[in-house]
């Protein structure tokens, strides 16, 4: 708020008018007190009253001239402090405002992340359960590959057992024979005979014996040959002695 021009010229030299002002009302107060009490001596006339009661309105105009000024000064200082927390309150509107968006901003990334984990959450489960579920087939698959292999090694050990009984009894035969031709060695034709029955045993056990040889090796293995067929029939009867 701006001052009166009164006020404003009043302003320079204060100091130095406060000064003067302090002498000039002792010095009005000191004439007041001696025309009071030559007034009350009887020795004044009615002019000097009226002078004293205009020295008095002049002396309370004048105070209440220096109240009025010490009151305009005072609020010349608070509307500077006015203005001073104004502008300190903008600037804490701005600080705030500041502070309000970059918590907005926080609160926005921190709900992007907590999306963020929580869908790394799901995948990561989603994960799991995949790779539980193909393990589980895996194992499945396995198991079926497992019980195929199985079955096809139980009907080829069938097989084979098969066949082996069926040598066997080839063998025993070429044993009864050979047998047979050591009591004939004479007859040519039975030896011509047993050589075909020998190397036809040998085609179906994969190797071709020799003739020269069958004989002798034919009766070292027979007696093998018997003892295995007894452990079978032994493992397949437990009870049998």
């Amino acid at each position: 708020m701006a001052a009166e021009p009164g006020a404003l010229s009043q302003e320079p030299g204060a100091p130095e008018q406060a000064g003067g002002q302090d002498k000039s009302s002792k010095k009005t107060e000191d004439l007041l007190a001696m025309v009071k009490k030559l007034q009350k001596e009887g020795s004044l006339e009615p002019q000097i009253e009226d002078l004293i009661n205009r020295i008095s309105e002049l002396q309370q105009g004048k105070k209440t001239n220096q109240e009025l000024g010490e009151a305009r000064a005072r609020q010349e200082v608070l509307c500077g402090e006015l203005d001073s927390l104004n502008g300190e309150k903008v600037h804490l509107e701005e600080v705030l405002s500041k502070k309000q968006e970059a918590v907005m901003i926080l609160r926005q990334h921190c709900q992007e992340r907590e999306r963020e984990t929580q869908r790394l959450e799901v995948e990561e489960q989603l994960e799991d359960l995949t790779d539980q579920h193909k393990d589980l087939w895996e194992f499945h698959m396995l198991e079926q590959r497992l019980a195929q292999e199985i079955g096809a090694l139980e009907r080829s050990k069938e097989q084979l057992l098969a066949e082996r009984t069926m040598l066997w009894a080839r063998l025993q035969e070429v044993e009864q024979r050979l047998r047979s031709a050591r009591d004939l060695q004479g007859a040519p034709a039975e030896k011509h005979g047993m050589k075909a029955e020998i190397e036809k045993v040998g085609e179906q056990t994969g190797s071709t014996p020799d003739p020269g040889v069958c004989r002798e090796e034919a009766g070292r293995q027979l007696p093998c040959a018997h003892k295995e067929e007894d452990l079978e029939q032994q493992g397949a009867d437990p009870d049998a002695p």
